[in-house]
């Protein structure tokens, strides 16, 4: 049994969105996202967190009712059983009737916004969803240590893996015994996602020309997956010795997220495979020496592609021709792309308690994907790796 979120934590959490909505004049802010709710009562439901600079915040739930009775969230409850009732719910605790109202319009359904317009006419709508991004890109100590706990819970689930990398095991056999695995571990089986319509699994598992094949999700490594209907991740291909095996897969713990890649390889790599693994550290060693509280993403991001121009890799880096990704890194904590991005333009700058994985991976014609990833935390001092299986190419 996961231990629950502790009060202070969620308290804190929404005490510093009150004084960000007081900032930007919004009066009524109704939390819907799935991890946004989570991330400011501790629970998930069906229902909305209404919370405003100047009234202890409410939860309205429609479902379900009995269990969060039991539960006692840190928040006074209401139930309800249609949106209409809403309205009267809030004025009988004190809510203001007028003022902008925030929502979450990054993920919000066009036909819930138009319904709350309905239900609020006399108010104008505000987008809180970058108030709300910026906040959960800084971690508290105990996300933190969530994160190094799904950190520990893969490299556990890693350990299995020179006993799965038998030539004519397909990738489908190893990944599902690695999700077997996670899944004893803690993992939840999902991996929540914000960007609208992207859908991600555990990871995957791909060897040889699979690591080269783009998905219809944002990845720089995608694969051609079970069946047209989610054409991502492992397949049915057998693996070969001699080829690259990448092993991207999410750790998981109480919701919190970390991501990691490692490569194997069944007897032997080809030489283009091990200077392209070389390559790889070259960029990690860059990466360590800038990402720094007050470094811009963007700068790193122009300095990490110039290393690779420099080495020669700039056709085959982050995918291929129109398939290329426009990222190296991303956020994670309760969601796999949070702030802060490591792309040209993100505008924020670092700052001590992010936490981002970064992935250089090169994908070689012919070949395969040779590429790392690993999930680290931005301090003073450095990048403070949360991952830790070892940083090899592991041959078995």
């Amino acid at each position: 049994m996961m231990e629950p979120v502790p009060v202070p934590e969620i308290t804190a959490r929404v005490a510093a969105l009150q004084e960000g909505l007081a900032r930007e004049g919004v009066a009524l802010a109704m939390i819907r996202q799935t991890a946004d709710l989570y991330y400011y009562t501790g629970t998930l439901a069906d229902g909305w967190l209404a919370v405003s600079p100047a009234v202890e915040p409410l939860l309205l739930v429609r479902r379900p009712q009995y269990r969060l009775q039991e539960a006692a969230p840190p928040w006074p409850l209401a139930f309800y059983g249609d949106l209409k009732e809403i309205p009267p719910l809030l004025a009988g605790r004190g809510f203001a009737a007028e003022g902008p109202l925030g929502l979450e319009l990054d993920v919000m359904p066009v036909a819930f916004f138009q319904r709350f317009q309905k239900l609020f006419p006399q108010r104008a709508s505000k987008d809180i969803s970058p108030l709300i991004r910026r906040q959960r890109m800084i971690k508290s100590a105990y996300e933190i240590e969530q994160l190094r706990r799904a950190a520990q819970s893969l490299d556990q689930a890693l350990a299995e893996v020179p006993s799965l990398l038998k030539p004519g095991a397909r990738e489908m056999e190893v990944a599902a015994n690695l999700e077997y695995r996670l899944r004893l571990l803690g993992h939840q089986g999902l991996v929540r996602i914000r960007t609208w319509n992207l859908e991600l699994f555990y990871g995957h598992v791909l060897s040889g020309l699979s690591g080269v094949q783009a998905a219809y999700t944002d990845t720089p490594s995608g694969g051609p997956g079970f069946s047209p209907a989610f054409p991502q991740g492992a397949g049915n291909k057998k693996l070969a010795p001699g080829e690259p095996i990448s092993i991207d897969l999410f750790g998981c713990f109480n919701g919190y997220v970390v991501d990691q890649t490692r490569m194997y390889a069944i007897k032997s790599l080809p030489p283009e495979a091990w200077n392209a693994f070389l390559a790889i550290e070259d960029l990690y060693r860059f990466f360590e020496d800038l990402a720094r509280p007050g470094a811009m993403a963007g700068d790193i991001y122009q300095r990490l592609w110039q290393a690779v121009k420099d080495r020669g890799y700039e056709e085959d880096f982050m995918g291929q021709g129109p398939d290329r990704v426009s990222f190296l890194g991303h956020g994670l904590g309760l969601e796999a792309d949070e702030f802060p991005l490591l792309t040209a333009r993100f505008p924020y700058p670092l700052a001590a308690d992010m936490v981002l994985a970064f992935e250089p991976k090169i994908f070689l014609p012919g070949i395969g994907m040779i590429g790392l990833e690993d999930t680290g935390r931005i301090t003073p001092q450095g990048v403070e790796w949360l991952t830790i299986t070892p940083r090899e190419v592991r041959v078995i």
